[in-house]
């Protein structure tokens, strides 16, 4: 555990000496709340005659969170291997796989308070209305979440080797699983064709479980497959990452 602490220590001194990504990693989506959350209630409110669009966005802004901080911290992990730190790294006196959990330990508990800004922002300056008596299932789903991500983006951090094949990776799938899945609409609103990979996307079933526990929708089966699917795709990521960490890198 003392090795854990130590590099989750040190992904937070990293974190400092690029104030950047921790800003883009909070603020940015606590800016996509307040401006699409009011500006776009107007237009959804009407088709969505239960529920106010800043709630139902909120679930969507949270899943950003986590995945933000998740892609972005695995350029650690890409800048450490091209730069020859992480070479360097594996002759200390510690696990591989403590290196790995030290920095979800980091990105977990940023992910926690990147989500509570947009938690507070959201009841506060939005008005909307919180069950704050479903809090232990939103951090545990947001811990999860977190760490789907952060071992998906670690193992591909890994395995590109090249600044422009990893960033336009990173990036592609950064837009196309943001915007092929119901983080901004509702999924039934999207065109048929586009329904069905969004319905498959890891991050749909994420902000799904997410808007259950912030207001309760869905039927006890959908997010029962929902919650399994996502903790099948967070294990295989995670065995994609260690596999690729306890292999011989270039």
């Amino acid at each position: 555990m003392r090795f854990v602490l130590a590099n989750a220590y040190r992904e937070y001194r990293i974190r400092l000496t690029n104030p950047v990504l921790p800003l883009w990693d909070v603020v940015v989506p606590v800016i996509y709340l307040l401006i699409f959350g009011a500006s776009l209630d107007r237009w959804f409110s009407i088709e969505m005659a239960n529920i106010d669009y800043p709630l139902f966005f909120l679930g969507g802004v949270l899943a950003m969170v986590t995945f933000s901080v998740a892609m972005n911290s695995s350029y650690t992990f890409f800048e450490d291997i091209q730069s020859g730190i992480f070479h360097e790294l594996l002759t200390y006196p510690f696990a591989r796989r403590d290196l790995m959990f030290g920095r979800f330990l980091f990105n977990a508990l940023f992910s926690l308070a990147g989500s509570a800004l947009c938690l507070l922002a959201a009841r506060y300056v939005l008005e909307v209305p919180l069950d704050f008596m479903r809090i232990q299932g939103l951090v545990f789903w947001l811990v999860v979440g977190t760490a789907g991500w952060y071992f998906f983006f670690s193992w591909l951090a890994l395995s590109i080797r090249g600044f422009n094949a990893y960033h336009t990776t990173t990036s592609s799938l950064y837009i196309l699983l943001m915007f092929i899945s119901d983080l901004f609409y509702p999924l039934d609103k999207l065109p048929p064709s586009v329904q069905m990979p969004a319905y498959w996307n890891p991050i749909t079933w994420e902000i799904d479980l997410l808007r259950h526990f912030t207001y309760g929708p869905g039927t006890w089966f959908e997010k029962s497959w929902e919650s399994a699917g996502f903790l099948i795709f967070a294990g295989v990521s995670y065995w994609l990452a260690n596999r690729s960490l306890n292999s011989s890198l270039e």
